[in-house]
């Protein structure tokens, strides 16, 4: 069994850095430095495990194996070609090479990684380990090749080829689901905590919604998964891999107040099946309704609205104006006393027809598209008033039939329901108030 400390990287989305960092301390990292869509820690491997399953704010997570200087893809090559490959990569398993350079002595990122192939080749050829096997489309290992300047790193990714935002529970041909490790990110910026209540009423396929509730329910995001590229590993201790799931056992919550909804009947088949697939269906109620027509939920402690409105895909410039200007009245005069966060492209002009003050903005990137994550305190009355007189009151759901119980910190006291076992709800729950 291998207890030393090693040096890995999380890669994550920008802006996301702080919260992952705070999240890798919890789940027992050391030496935590930030940087750029990135965080660098130490840790043992009972902590790699830790934070591969657990992880809702990583998209991937690096153990760099070699560092040194280049100043071209001959160098490259020279340096390469006589390191210990044996110990890391095995020559029988399919593997694929990515590259990121950022340097005047590599002009072009595909040489770099052919001559980094070479080098591989050659080592085990010499050796007797005969051919390597390169997959590009579902390769067993995969080697980061990292160029800044002169100098090297080179990686082993311990996922394997889905990233690890990729949960299992996104229904296949879902109509423009977000990211889901930016999906957390969006409801952290916000200031949501598992046990507020969390309204989600343009939710698509539920990515807000399940993110929710598998962060009440303290689940492991990726408890299901079962393709990991570090079981490969030489060093990788199926034992100790064991103990670490038992220890993450998913919490035992009976209900969360978290609402979804949507008014196009195929997006809520989506999330439906989603939150079957998440086991947290009977965390969220979800049903066909038009926001537009909304009310709050009767007797209940304001909390979050996440919104994600239509970017104009399909929609007139025109009605795209009045749509957002609806939202703004909504929000504003039937929302009183609530958050509301909305996100919308960065240039969407008629995203000011929300004509709202935000109380915070975050830049994010959905995908390659810059977007702004606005939230919005929803002040009954006027804001510079409310501003002189608030006192903040921790959010507490009051309705006795949306009581959740506030999860332990990960670690765990757990019952052994998992993720997957398909809890099952009445369809189409009632939205508004809470009468059957």
């Amino acid at each position: 069994m291998n207890n030393d400390q090693s040096t890995f990287l999380a890669k994550t989305q920008q802006g996301l850095e702080g919260f992952l960092a705070e999240e890798l301390k919890a789940l027992g990292a050391q030496n935590i430095v930030e940087g750029r869509r990135s965080v660098e820690f130490e840790g043992d491997q009972f902590t790699l495990y830790r934070v591969l399953l657990a992880s809702r704010f990583a998209l991937r997570i690096l153990k760099p194996i070699f560092t040194f200087r280049a100043q071209g893809p001959d160098s490259l090559y020279k340096h390469a070609v006589r390191l210990n490959w044996g110990k890391h990569v095995n020559p029988h398993r399919s593997l694929v090479l990515h590259v990121t350079a950022y340097s005047d002595h590599f002009p072009h990122d595909r040489f770099a990684m052919y001559r980094l192939k070479d080098a591989m080749q050659d080592h085990f050829r010499d050796r007797g380990k005969g051919h390597l096997d390169i997959d590009r489309d579902n390769p067993e290992q995969i080697v980061h090749l990292h160029i800044s300047g002169e100098d090297v790193t080179v990686s082993l990714d311990a996922a394997g080829t889905q990233p690890l935002f990729k949960r299992g529970y996104r229904p296949r041909g879902a109509r423009a689901p977000l990211n889901e490790v930016l999906t957390a990110g969006l409801l952290a910026m916000a200031g949501w905590k598992p046990g507020e209540i969390l309204i989600d009423p343009m939710c698509g396929a539920g990515t807000f919604s399940m993110e929710a509730a598998l962060w009440t329910a303290q689940t492991p995001v990726n408890w299901n998964r079962q393709d990991w590229a570090c079981h490969l590993w030489s060093d990788f201790h199926e034992g100790m891999w064991d103990a670490v799931r038992k220890e993450l056992l998913p919490q035992h919550i009976e209900k969360a107040p978290i609402l979804a909804s949507d008014n196009n009947e195929f997006a809520v088949g989506d999330a439906k099946e989603a939150a079957r697939d998440a086991g947290v269906e009977h965390l969220v109620r979800i049903g066909v309704e038009d926001f537009l027509h909304m009310y709050p939920p009767r007797d209940v402690e304001p909390g979050l609205i996440v919104l994600n409105p239509p970017y104009g895909e399909r929609i007139r410039e025109d009605q795209l104006e009045a749509l957002y200007r609806k939202i703004g009245q909504m929000l504003k005069f039937r929302w009183a006393g609530w958050r509301a966060a909305v996100l919308v492209p960065e240039d969407l002009h008629e995203a000011k027809q929300i004509g709202l003050k935000h109380t915070a903005r975050f830049k994010v990137f959905n995908g390659p598209l810059a977007c702004n994550w606005s939230v919005y305190d929803l002040f009954d009355g006027k804001r510079a008033d409310k501003l002189s007189s608030a006192t903040v009151e921790p959010l507490q759901p009051a309705d006795e039939s949306l009581e959740v119980s506030t999860p332990a910190a990960p670690g765990i006291t757990a019952s052994t329901r998992k993720r997957g076992t398909r809890p099952r709800i009445q369809p189409n729950a009632p939205l508004e108030g809470e009468e059957d």
